[in-house]
């Protein structure tokens, strides 16, 4: 096995040294900005191979959506029947920052047809913040911190019927894979590129202080409650669509 890899690393070595000086590592170079759906941002990016390129840049997206959203809850009275409470989520803000490394292989050395394989590294998130309506009556038919039940979620707001949470999409390492068309480096001074692909996130976790419990179906109920077009493990997959402009720089 070492044999094999000491092999395959010269080989790779009198591959680079038989290049013509032009195509060897590292002397190509561009850098530009980019936006998509995790946002905007700037990459640099430089040539490993005639047919290779290597990316790494940083993506930001940012979102506040204040417009109030209803929700209804359900929770057992001290006579022991369930009732329906009325609440609303007041603010949601979205926040996904990225770093990303990315390698584009050309199979055609001045094709602009690419497949690409990397990865983004960050943690995406969603917080939101809520309130119980009416919480201060609630507590005169619930008895003293009443516990709500939203989408297989056991909430317990704070004294003044707020309550928090936060949702992470998945992991902070989430690799990558995708179709670009396009050249990573312009022949000419500036070039443009558009990128199509999916990123694998993983699973989404919740985080609050006011949830004493979420079942393992909580994430299913939401999605069905929401009439999303997908289901919890496609939720796994994110999908990646950027446009890049890029300016040569060597």
């Amino acid at each position: 096995m070492k044999q094999k890899i000491q092999l395959t690393l010269l080989l790779f070595a009198f591959s680079i040294f038989t290049l013509k000086a032009q195509d060897r590592p590292f002397q190509q170079w561009a850098a530009g900005i980019n936006a998509g759906l995790y946002g905007a941002g700037v990459q640099a990016a430089t040539s490993l191979h005639p047919h290779l390129r290597l990316r790494a840049g940083f993506d930001y997206l940012t979102y506040t959506h204040s417009e109030a959203i209803t929700l209804e809850t359900t929770a057992e009275t001290t006579e022991g029947y369930e009732m329906t409470i009325e609440g609303e989520i007041s603010e949601a803000a979205i926040t996904f920052p990225n770093f990303k490394a990315l390698v584009d292989y050309y199979p055609m050395s001045n094709g602009i047809f690419c497949l690409t394989g990397g990865f983004y590294l960050g943690s995406n998130s969603i917080s939101a913040n809520g309130l119980i309506r009416d919480y201060e009556q609630l507590k005169e038919q619930l008895g003293d911190d009443p516990e709500f039940e939203y989408e297989d979620i056991a909430i317990r707001p704070d004294n003044d019927g707020t309550f928090e949470g936060k949702l992470w999409m998945g992991k902070s390492f989430k690799p990558y894979i995708g179709l670009g068309l396009g050249r990573t480096i312009p022949h000419n001074r500036i070039g443009f590129k558009f990128e199509l692909g999916m990123v694998y996130q993983g699973k989404y976790r919740l985080e609050s202080s006011n949830v004493n419990e979420a079942g393992e179906d909580w994430l299913d109920s939401l999605v069905e409650e929401e009439d999303f077009p997908v289901s919890r493990s496609m939720l796994n997959w994110g999908p990646m669509l950027n446009f890049s402009l890029t300016c040569r720089i060597h």
